[in-house]
């Protein structure tokens, strides 16, 4: 049997293939609009004003301005790498959490295929959410492993990429305390964010942004726009409830069943919670429930080594899940990217 450092890098390898090929069956985004062109924009010319709050999530698109490759390639090639390394740092955390690994590989290959990186690999890589789910992965790794200065160094990295990769400092502090109220570990914790929070408010000061008013949620007061936000976002209930389901499939069945007896699925609500919160502040609320990805599928993998009956229908039913998304994106998914509106916001 492969040791688990080599079994994620073969996990790793064969997850930036499969998402590539399964990118190859689909058809993408001929030209990026609305939120992608802002990030194509961005790449071309960081130092100009960009659309609020998207000109604070500088990781990639920086570094594709940086990169000798055109701006479609680098996008994409860094989007399917990161799909692939969190397929492989998951594979890694459910094995430190005791997951059998009939189950641990799978659902990495569930994660690396899953609807929310395939959609991100259809726009051409234009879209913060493959680092997004690798640095949430890759925290909450660290986390169990209790390694402070690795989190810190992981959540800087986030923090240049989407606001969520602070929800780990909040996380850091449930898995790691003894008590609900430990003062050293809340110490401990808040050191662990401190870089984070740092770049977080330096990218907030130093970077000039247009539209923010016009962005929802964020040209009304604090609650006015907490409010507006979940007018829009319950507008539409079964588009949303659409959405959601293919974030997880069936995973949101077996998550849950894990709540009461696995440490790491209770602690984990914390981040569950924190997603729920900032469904308030963005519309695309699968996305912010993908945001919980680590303390999903350990909750479903605990379910899955505890209740090996599930295991086929489940993995039949990711299955289904992944080739009938593609299917739906290759049949009319990708003209609903084309032909949605503009934003009501400045695409800048």
């Amino acid at each position: 049997m492969l040791s688990s450092g080599r079994m994620a890098l073969a996990i790793g390898a064969f997850g930036f293939l499969a998402i590539m090929l399964l990118d190859g069956f689909v058809r993408d985004e001929p030209v990026p609009k609305g939120d992608d062109l802002i990030y194509e924009r961005m790449a071309g010319d960081p130092l100009a004003p960009h659309t609020f709050v998207f000109a604070y999530r500088i990781a990639v698109p920086w570094l594709v301005h940086v990169l000798p490759f055109d701006h479609e390639a680098s996008f994409s090639v860094i989007a399917w790498l990161c799909s692939g390394a969190a397929g492989a740092v998951l594979f890694l955390l459910l094995e430190r959490l005791g997951t059998t690994r009939r189950v641990s590989v799978a659902l990495a290959f569930v994660l690396v295929l899953s609807p929310p990186l395939l959609v991100a690999s259809l726009r051409q890589g234009r879209n913060p959410d493959p680092l997004t789910v690798l640095v949430m992965v890759t925290g909450a790794l660290f986390i169990v492993e209790r390694r402070p200065k690795a989190l810190a160094a992981t959540m800087l990295i986030g923090a240049l990429n989407r606001e969520s990769a602070l929800f780990l400092g909040p996380l850091a502090y449930a898995i790691w305390a003894e008590r609900l109220w430990d003062r050293t570990v809340l110490i401990q914790a808040l050191a662990v964010a401190a870089p984070a929070v740092a770049a977080f408010m330096a990218l907030r000061f130093a970077i000039p942004t247009v539209g923010r008013e016009q962005v929802p949620g964020y040209g009304d007061s604090l609650i006015g726009g907490r409010l507006d936000v979940l007018h829009s976002g319950l507008t539409s209930p079964a588009v949303e409830a659409r959405r959601l389901a293919t974030i997880y499939g069936p995973l949101w069945l077996l998550a849950p069943l894990a709540i009461r007896e696995f440490w790491f699925a209770r602690r984990g609500l914390v981040l569950v919670g924190l997603c729920v919160i900032a469904m308030t502040f963005a519309l695309d609320w699968g996305r912010v429930a993908f945001i919980a990805a680590p303390v999903v599928y350990a909750a479903a993998a605990w379910t899955l080594t505890r209740r090996p009956r599930l295991v086929t229908p489940t993995l039949a039913a990711c299955a289904l899940m992944i080739f009938g998304y593609a299917a739906y994106m290759q049949i009319s998914g990708t003209d609903n990217i084309i032909n949605t509106g503009p934003p009501p916001y400045p695409v800048r």
